[in-house]
């Protein structure tokens, strides 16, 4: 079964073609989101069209799309936005698939869609109670239990698991609060993480013209002390907020992905030890990287629209 995927990301878009579960294409393209996501679209359209080059559109069984906020995946329409795409709640995409190719449409939010792709074609076949934390410029966070999407009546439980509260006197989110995990360590609060570390003017990250987790990595690994307890720091944060997940869902598994996960030794710095941390109720509680860390969303869009 073929089907097209939309991932309207809030750098790139990102599309590809599916048949049989399988990536037969891939192509982005820059998403501006910061302009609104009507000005996208006939771009979105025209790439579209280019990758399917002489297909039969006939063949497709429809088209996923993905997006940040709070997505009714019923109506099908996006209620909230999290200050990407701000104009998507105005648009009806549904139709805009109808017309521009005469197919049906899905759609669902980009963190839970990252969980159904690892579910079903990655790290977490088998599994029916998971959760999946993303980290990138912010964190996607959703949870699946007994097989199923959390949901909830404003369709965001389980996707705001990033803005739990870890440090009642920390840092101001761009949500309401202070002390989210999300702002006490994540790509849009890094750099001010770093200059307003005492030792930023001496040490390495003060030489970088964007700081962000690759230079981090950089000078992490060449020993940088600054470096070194801003990673600490980060981890810190997050092994609570990985901790907190499990204390509120009761996964059998957690998967960590997004790009940031590439960081040299990470991975170990965060699942180290973690099980001693657990409640004795919670049983074993399994971790893992995505299988695809890069095109997860992509394999859950294909999930959503062909049910495989």
């Amino acid at each position: 079964m073929k089907s097209i995927a939309i991932d309207f990301g809030g750098t790139r878009i990102k599309l590809a073609l599916f048949d049989d579960g399988v990536i037969v294409k891939k192509a982005s393209i820059p998403a501006f989101s910061e302009n609104g996501l009507a000005q996208r679209l006939r771009d979105t359209e025209d790439a579209i069209r280019k990758m399917l080059s002489g297909d039969n559109i006939r063949d497709y069984a429809g088209i996923g799309i993905s997006t940040t906020g709070a997505v009714d995946p019923v109506t099908k329409r996006i209620s909230s936005l999290y200050g990407k795409n701000e104009d998507a709640s105005q648009i009806n995409l549904s139709a805009w698939c109808e017309n521009a190719f005469g197919l049906p449409m899905a759609i669902e939010t980009d963190s839970k869609l990252a969980l159904l792709g690892e579910i079903n074609f990655g790290c977490g076949k088998g599994y029916r109670d998971a959760v999946i934390l993303t980290f990138g410029t912010g964190i996607g966070t959703a949870v699946m239990i007994g097989g199923k999407l959390l949901s909830s009546r404003n369709n965001v439980a389980g996707t705001l698991s990033s803005h739990i509260i870890v440090d009642t006197r920390g840092r101001k989110c761009t949500c309401p609060n202070i002390g989210c995990m999300e702002a006490s360590a994540c790509g849009w609060a890094l750099e001010e993480l770093a200059r307003e570390h005492t030792g930023f003017v001496d040490s390495g990250l003060a030489t970088e013209e964007k700081i962000d987790f690759r230079a981090l990595e950089k000078w992490y690994v060449q020993g940088d002390r600054t470096a070194a307890e801003i990673v600490k720091h980060s981890v810190e944060y997050w092994r609570a907020g990985i901790l907190n997940m499990i204390h509120a869902y009761d996964p059998a598994l957690v998967i960590l992905g997004g790009g940031v996960m590439k960081f040299q030794g990470l991975y170990e710095m965060l699942t180290e030890g973690l099980s001693e941390r657990i409640w004795d109720c919670c049983g074993n509680v399994e971790t893992s990287l995505a299988e695809h860390p890069e095109d997860c969303v992509l394999y859950g869009l294909y999930h959503i629209v062909c049910g495989q």
